[in-house]
């Protein structure tokens, strides 16, 4: 079960990605969730039907170890199949709808602050790191 849920949501997550860069680089989220879908659309597809052809042989074994993971196949082949059609339809639309670019947006008061101490922090970590005798860049 665990096997299979990472399957369903790597697929989600590849495709999410995508659209969310080109919302990144100022596209409205309809045309990002469009233009993201078609370009790793092919690549979620050929990766599902390669996790779908290494089942195949479970699928086919004979003897009790067969009967044992037929099961486990059929599954885990099933959720493949249904991931790859969710996340090259299903995925899409909902980015469209749910995401927004966030560079747009207005952040609070606090906001502000955190990012500037945030980003102090990250500079004096890598000062201290590039200075060790042990970290070398």
């Amino acid at each position: 079960m665990t096997i299979s849920t990472g399957f369903v949501v790597d697929d989600a997550i590849v495709v999410m990605e995508n659209i969310s860069r080109h919302l990144e680089n100022g596209m409205k989220p309809f045309a990002a969730a469009l233009k993201g879908a078609e370009e790793i659309g092919f690549t979620v597809f050929t990766i599902s039907i390669s996790l779908i052809a290494v089942f195949i042989p479970l699928l086919l074994m004979g003897g009790i170890v067969g009967r044992l993971f037929r099961e486990f196949a059929v599954t885990l082949s099933t959720a493949v199949f249904v991931s790859m059609i969710i996340s090259l339809t299903t995925t899409p639309m909902m980015c469209a709808y749910l995401l927004k670019n966030e560079r747009s947006e207005k952040h609070g008061r606090i906001y502000t602050p955190a990012r500037s101490s945030s980003t102090g922090y990250c500079r004096c970590i890598a000062a201290a790191c590039i200075g060790s005798s042990t970290i070398r860049p």
